[in-house]
């Protein structure tokens, strides 16, 4: 981590806001929707300025790591959990929603 530019921080998570879709849990309550984050926070990683990666964590010790697009060019290969997770996810959500005919 040694450099300018070269921080690492951290944020608990708080679903919606700040944790990714595909670990995000709904729960209808009484009062109305309660979302919940599989992870309890998260270590950001900054080189040189930009986003490295962000490691999300659990009490438990369960870890998933999102790396951006300059991580993954400059380490070539990578553990792909949150990605997959993440098509995953996607592929269950419903299609969008065709555009509205204009009307005369």
């Amino acid at each position: 981590m040694a450099g300018s530019g070269n921080v690492a921080d951290h944020a608990w998570a708080s679903a919606p806001s700040h944790c990714p879709p595909q670990y995000t849990r709904v729960v209808d309550g009484p009062n109305g929707p309660r979302y919940y984050c599989n992870y309890t926070g998260a270590v950001s990683v900054t080189i040189n300025g930009a986003a490295f990666a962000r490691t999300w964590w659990a009490m438990d010790g369960n870890t998933v790591t999102e790396f951006s697009p300059a991580a993954k060019a400059q380490l070539g290969r990578w553990d792909t959990q949150f990605d997959d997770d993440y098509a995953a996810w996607l592929a269950t959500q419903p299609p969008p929603a065709p555009p509205a005919e204009p009307s005369n």
